[in-house]
């Protein structure tokens, strides 16, 4: 699922759907048995790099693997086992 960013933070009309979605994970995790992994939920940030790069770096490629999400305009949500 993709939700857009605004100011570093979830915007309001996705924030709903992810905070359902850690909710349910969390709660998921309070009553899986001990040898079931646990989940967590993850944010990976997307949108154009070399500009925002150019001025933190002085370097087009340095967000190449991985956007922080203050710069983000939108993000990746997953669901990743412990």
């Amino acid at each position: 699922m993709t939700v857009k960013m605004v100011n570093g933070r979830v915007a309001p009309e996705d924030a709903l759907a992810v905070q359902e979605l850690r909710t349910l994970i969390s709660n998921n995790n309070n009553g899986v048995y001990a040898w079931m992994p646990k989940q967590y939920v993850k944010l990976q940030g997307r949108g154009p790099r070399a500009a925002q790069s150019r001025r933190d770096y002085n370097y087009p490629r340095a967000y190449d693997q991985s956007l922080p999400l203050p710069l983000a305009e939108t993000a990746d949500v997953y669901v990743y086992n412990r």
